[in-house]
């Protein structure tokens, strides 16, 4: 029998509207690590999206080596970690060498590397892994030249399916005929996927960190269970056994509603229907985003600092009135009792500004920096306010227009990947 717990998306080191989680990632990592004891975990797999940056922070470094030392002791023979779109390839797999002391596997880029066998004490093969990262566009297709999103999309998951079989194969020469349960992750998005809507719209992307939805079966068929990562709501995707686990932590206010899940899958023989158990992770850093008036949000405030002391909230003022003072007001709430309010939505100021851009100018005539100073005169009386956001906006705007002219590289896909939830 071989227990397998199925994380992905940790994105250690991640700043939610300027707030660092990696206090709620050390108490994640702690209570993963107390999991893996308690249940007598063998192999830990992790589907991408380790850290949120191509190069995470020094204490989110010292977190991810402090957890995997630990692992040690855990009695966890064996951890696969695949890299996501948010990772740096080359970052996780540099220490590969001194890694590998402690069972801890980071694949090459190649169908070879990625075919990891899993060995008992006595060397012999108990688990085939075909262990995939992120496949970027221009890893598995050709050029985007005159192709239609469909095309592109259609194109792309025939390069996956190659590549998956050609690991598929690379596991079978391994296993030299030896029967053990075939395991495939994955970090891509899934057809069928239940995204979670944009809070302000309603929409559902199309895209989730510039890859459009491919079918699950990309991953080809015989596998006894496939553990994949990049969307952060855990879900079943085809049946039991094709799963997102999802992301152990919120990782912006419109994922508060997700569950949080690890999926500890145990298996007893290749073909057997494996066992799938669907693991809570509690909520080490309570956030709540409220929405209404200002009397319905400041209540809610005042129930939230009850129940949820420290909580972090994201205030939706969806009234019909002019609040000029709306960010001063939550902020002197928030202060007073002892909740840490990080970002402020003005609905009525931004319809306003929007209104009276459209009457006046057709707003594709508009740079993106005249239709946010129309909003800043809308929302903001104070003068000094106004220019330090203007200011602010200014350089998300630099920072933007860099990524684009430099391309695809990780960081810049890193980059791009900040439009969506789930990436």
């Amino acid at each position: 029998m071989t227990r397998i717990l199925h994380t992905s998306d940790w994105h250690l080191g991640k700043e939610i509207i300027g707030e660092s989680t990696v206090e709620t990632d050390e108490k994640f990592l702690g209570w993963l690590l107390r999991l893996c004891e308690e249940r007598k975990v063998d192999c830990l797999l992790v589907s991408g999206d380790v850290f949120d940056v191509p190069m995470p922070p020094t204490r989110a470094q010292e977190l991810y080596y402090r957890f995997l030392a630990g692992l040690v002791k855990s009695g966890c023979r064996t951890v696969v970690l695949t890299p996501g779109n948010h990772d740096s390839p080359s970052f996780l797999r540099a220490p590969g060498s001194i890694l590998s002391q402690l069972g801890v596997v980071v694949p090459d880029p190649d169908p070879e590397s990625e075919a990891v066998v899993v060995r008992n004490e006595e060397g012999e093969p108990v688990l085939g892994i075909a262990a995939v990262p992120f496949l970027r566009e221009s890893e598995v297709r050709a050029s985007l030249e005159g192709m239609t999103e469909g095309k592109r999309w259609e194109l792309y998951e025939k390069g996956v399916r190659r590549h998956y079989a050609s690991v598929r194969e690379a596991l079978a020469r391994k296993l030299s005929g030896a029967r053990v349960p075939l395991i495939a992750m994955g970090h891509f998005f899934a057809l069928g996927t239940k995204i979670t809507p944009d809070p302000e719209t309603g929409e559902i992307p199309e895209t989730v960190g510039t890859l459009g939805a491919i079918s699950s079966d990309a991953v080809g068929e015989g596998w006894d269970y496939v553990a994949l990562g990049h969307i952060h709501r855990a879900q079943r995707v085809k049946g039991d056994t094709v799963r997102y686990s999802g992301a152990p932590i919120p990782l912006s206010f419109r994922e508060v509603g997700n569950p949080s899940e690890v999926i500890l899958v145990t298996t007893d023989a290749p073909g057997a229907v494996p066992e799938v158990e669907a693991v809570p992770v509690p909520r080490f850093q309570p956030m709540e985003r409220l929405q209404g008036d200002v009397d319905v949000i400041l209540a809610a405030m005042e129930r939230i600092a009850r129940e949820q002391p420290g909580c972090w909230i994201e205030a939706d003022y969806t009234g019909v009135t002019a609040q000029p003072d709306l960010t001063e007001r939550f902020s002197e709430a928030a202060d007073r009792l002892g909740v840490r309010l990080l970002a402020v939505r003005n609905q009525a100021a931004f319809r306003r500004a929007m209104e009276k851009t459209s009457a006046s100018v057709p707003l594709e005539e508009l740079s993106p920096e005249e239709v946010f100073r129309q909003f800043l005169s809308e929302s903001h009386e104070d003068e000094a306010s106004r220019k330090r956001l203007m200011g602010t906006f200014r350089e998300a705007l630099e920072l933007v227009g860099h990524d684009s002219a430099k391309g695809t590289g990780e960081a810049g896909e890193a980059l791009k990947a900040e439009a969506g939830e789930d990436k």
